[in-house]
């Protein structure tokens, strides 16, 4: 996958949360007092992040309106979100974690190693 230059931790987090919202909702859509719930932060602090996914091209964002992914968003998203499984299945199975413990970290992790490491551990997982 090609993405552009990797989002800071905060922003990656923000695009997971709106691609979990947008699949478990059925017109495919998330709002920002969802968003916030999620995350535990202020809709203030949601919609400046909205602001800057808007303009990497990964959102759909107005005020007050729905948040809708667009194609590149939606593929980064779920890049993320694949990231993030990956790295909980890893912390449960091979380090032993328990599932608290290992989304805490696997949550810290996936903003350390490259897509391509991800990857690899993910390939390691597979051929156990």
């Amino acid at each position: 996958m090609s993405f552009p230059e990797r989002l800071s931790r905060s922003a990656e987090d923000y695009l997971e949360a709106i691609g979990q919202l947008c699949a478990r909702n059925e017109q495919g859509v998330a709002l920002v007092s969802e968003v916030a719930q999620l995350l535990n932060v202020k809709k203030p602090s949601v919609t400046a992040a909205m602001h800057q996914l808007a303009e990497e091209g990964l959102i759909t964002y107005r005020p007050y309106a729905p948040i809708q992914l667009t194609d590149k968003g939606r593929e980064y998203a779920n890049h993320v979100i694949n990231a993030h499984n990956v790295l909980h299945r890893f912390m449960i199975e091979a380090a032993g974690l328990s599932p608290e413990r290992a989304e805490e970290v696997g949550c810290m992790v996936e903003h350390i190693l490259t897509y391509a490491e991800i990857q690899e551990i993910e390939k390691r997982l597979n051929n156990k």
